[in-house]
């Protein structure tokens, strides 16, 4: 009896993290209306801005390592994407899609799912980590934007 009984503490934590993992797949998506999106144009070359959106995922969107980060660089269609994934791989939690206007400049579109760690908080982490060129999982600079006001 004493075996079964450590045997279920040792499973019920992992099974309760696959089922929260299971349940946030099917709940959480770039596309609902709690998503933030951005989209800016930085003076950067978009291969510079991809490796720059790459680190600031693996440092700050991939939870300690648990989230698979991902990236893509294609050279003929100049264009880039850094993608943060569940477990599983199936749904994004965040996302940096990347397009070369010429060689200097670059437009940048980011999604984050909107919860958790990928929040607008973390959003305009990602817009000063392109901006100024050093990862933050934090925002320190004010905004330039007017506040809203009710």
């Amino acid at each position: 009896m004493l075996n079964k009984i450590k045997c279920l503490s040792v499973v019920m934590p992992a099974v309760m993290s696959i089922m929260t993992l299971l349940f946030l797949t099917g709940c959480v998506g770039l596309e609902s209306a709690n998503s933030p999106k951005e989209t800016f144009v930085l003076p950067r070359a978009y291969q510079e801005v991809y490796q720059l959106a790459l680190v600031q995922a693996k440092e700050c969107w991939s939870d300690g390592g648990d989230l698979p980060v991902k990236g893509q660089l294609d050279s003929a269609a100049r264009t880039a994407q850094v993608f943060v994934t569940n477990g599983l791989g199936s749904g994004r939690y965040g996302q940096v899609d990347i397009r070369a206007l010429d060689d200097k400049n670059s437009e940048i579109t980011v999604r984050l799912a909107g919860v958790n760690i990928w929040d607008a908080a973390a959003l305009a982490a990602m817009h000063e980590a392109l901006q100024f060129g050093v990862w933050t999982c934090t925002r320190y600079m004010p905004s330039a934007r007017p506040a809203n006001k009710k």
